[in-house]
């Protein structure tokens, strides 16, 4: 009876959320000590899982709860010796071992993670979440082919498994980080203008900080012919951030005189990603500034994106916006792609000022993929009807190829 004080103790020194009622038990108690850590209450939660593992201490979540939470407040030692107590008691426990694996990621300890996975892949074998972290870690410890395969088994065997698509985009990169592109464009109206053509040429590469590309385009229009120089940057912040910079150099006509563009993308939870951003166009008789934002979901095999753009400008304000849905095969590089939109991208090749303030409808069909180990084709067609006012609409009907080589 003496020990009944001692054991009342905690509830008299915890905060009141933290406390628990009479009639709770040890799920409820796991319940609300899970709600008040995902709000930011982690010192309660603590609190509260250590009353219910006295009351249960073979609770193996609870204990992976509290591992956890010391894991997000940087207390390694600490999580680490809650989560090898799971593993000791339970080899098998995938949400323990996971946890654990989670733990050594982020203290970086990527050899210590890879041994964790191989021992849990052989409990369950091609398991994705394990996979996924696999690849994570020989990723961290610099073996990208390796990690490149092991992201496709993880993909392979979770193809709801976003995060995966993500690393393996990222880690063919990272094992090529070099390409040649050459891109051609057919642009054909019924009305008004002759055929537009452009030809692209393009090198890039990717460095430690991001990927710098440097092109050259040639156009065909207005029975006019012109070059353009723009360089795309593509510098990584933090992990999830990075972002977009455009500048474009011409003295033909045809083209933009100086095209600029800058946008930041970020990788939020749950498959979702965001950018803000503009584009600003210099011409001979006009400045255009285009503001300009994206959203996006991946969904298995698929990603959906929304784009919708403004331009305040002196030739009329004006609106445009795209949906897409790509469907991924096999990898992040073999995918085609549908677009319906209205209004014209700024980011198409060959903008004009007066193109970019008409009224228009657009659909399209986009296709790319390896045909070698080392080489990439794609190609495209779109069609767009355009409102030159006073009912009167043109047609454009584009046809788009190119080539790539990685090395």
């Amino acid at each position: 009876m003496r020990l009944r004080p001692l054991l009342l103790l905690p509830c008299l020194i915890l905060p009141l959320q933290a406390q628990p009622a009479p009639q709770e038990g040890v799920d409820e108690l796991f319940a609300r000590a899970r709600k008040l850590a995902f709000s930011g209450q982690r010192a309660e939660a603590i609190a509260l899982c250590r009353i219910a593992l006295q009351r249960s201490p073979a609770y193996h979540d609870i204990r992976i709860l509290v591992g956890r939470i010391h894991a997000w407040e940087g207390r390694y030692d600490e999580g680490r010796a809650e989560l090898q107590q799971v593993l000791k008691a339970a080899p098998g426990h995938l949400d323990g071992r996971v946890a654990l694996v989670d733990l050594e990621l982020w203290s970086d300890h990527p050899q210590a993670a890879l041994v964790l996975c191989d021992e849990g892949l052989a409990l369950h074998p091609a398991q994705p979440q394990l996979l996924f972290r696999k690849a994570r870690a020989q990723k961290a410890l610099g073996a990208y082919a390796e990690a490149l395969a092991t992201a496709k088994l993880a993909q392979a065997a979770d193809p709801n498994l976003f995060e995966a698509r993500q690393l393996i985009e990222n880690l063919a990169e990272l094992t090529q980080r070099s390409k040649v592109s050459l891109n051609a464009t057919y642009d054909r109206f019924d009305r008004t203008f002759d055929p537009w053509r452009m030809t692209s040429l393009s090198l890039a590469h990717r460095f430690d900080a991001g990927s710098l590309i440097g092109r050259i385009n040639r156009a065909e229009r207005f029975g006019d012919t012109g070059r353009q120089v723009e360089v795309d940057a593509y510098p990584r912040w933090v992990d999830g951030t990075y972002f977009y910079l455009n500048a474009g150099f011409s003295e033909a006509g045809i083209f933009p005189h100086r095209r600029y563009g800058a946008e930041i993308y970020h990788n939020f939870p749950k498959g979702i990603e965001g950018s803000l951003g503009l584009r600003h166009l210099r011409f001979s008789a006009s400045n255009v500034t285009i503001y300009t934002g994206s959203l996006g979901k991946y969904w298995g095999d698929y990603l959906f994106t929304f784009r919708a753009n403004a331009t305040p400008s002196s030739i009329g304000a004006s609106k445009s916006g795209s949906v897409s849905a790509r469907r991924y095969f096999g990898d992040g590089e073999n995918h085609l792609t549908l677009t319906l939109g209205s209004g014209v991208s700024p980011d198409q090749p060959n903008p004009s000022a007066e193109i970019l303030n008409l009224r228009s409808r657009k659909a399209g069909l986009a296709a790319q993929g390896w045909i070698h180990r080392r080489l990439i084709l794609s190609g495209g067609v779109s069609y767009e009807k355009q409102e030159l006012g006073s009912g009167v609409e043109r047609a454009q009907t584009s046809f788009s190829a190119g080539l790539e080589w990685r090395f």
